[in-house]
């Protein structure tokens, strides 16, 4: 009974800071003090606890026993590893099941695009999440879906943390989205393909601009 009790309290302060970390509220690298969060959120030690253990399975925080803990900093490997990745499953998943795709669905993520540019970037971000979950979800492969739904998670994180650090680098690649739905809307194959590719590419460049390189 009191296990259970403390459950809605762990998945709360999981909620709480998770969003905290993805928005950059919490930067990557910057030390967490349970006293401090304890104070901040009030749901507990071992809620709390439970949430920093998930949160660290979920490679956003880093804990260190009698040291310490910390929110996941970025590192150039991980960033080039999470577009390879990308890079080696979307255009080929996408091409694959071009067809497949409903295209009232494509044509509302047009229009959501389409009214998207003065969205906070949280908001736009989500969305592209959203946008590309749903390109893969095509494949009903629970593994697959449930890979790159992490994935994403760690893409949003990158991207806020991005447009923080790097404000001369441009920001919009709505017309990359565009481009990606007005391929799959008449189903070419080489189009798609480029049409990803390049956002990849595009967002490739720009995550590594924190780090000085390409």
């Amino acid at each position: 009974m009191r296990e259970s009790a403390h459950k809605p309290m762990a998945n709360q302060a999981y909620e709480f800071l998770r969003q905290k970390i993805i928005s950059c509220e919490y930067l990557p690298g910057q030390e967490l003090n349970e006293k401090q969060l304890l104070e901040i959120t009030n749901f507990g030690r071992t809620p709390l606890r439970e949430a920093l253990l998930s949160l660290q399975k979920e490679g956003l925080v880093e804990i260190f026993p009698r040291k310490g803990m910390r929110i996941s900093p970025f590192t150039e490997k991980q960033v080039k590893d999470l577009y390879q990745t990308r890079k080696l499953i979307e255009p080929i998943v996408i091409q694959e099941y071009r067809s497949l795709y409903s295209k009232v669905t494509l044509l509302e993520f047009q229009k959501r695009f389409q009214t998207s540019r003065d969205l906070p970037n949280m908001e736009r971000f989500a969305l592209d999440s959203e946008f590309h979950s749903y390109l893969i979800s095509i494949t009903e492969n629970d593994i697959l879906i449930d890979m790159y739904r992490s994935l994403m998670v760690h893409q949003i994180h990158l991207a806020m943390y991005t447009a923080i650090q790097s404000t001369d680098v441009p920001m919009d690649d709505l017309n990359q989205h565009l481009s990606i739905i007005n391929a799959l809307l008449r189903e070419n194959e080489k189009d798609i393909r480029d049409a990803v590719i390049l956002h990849i590419n595009f967002s490739l460049i720009r995550s590594m601009s924190m780090f000085g390189s390409d």
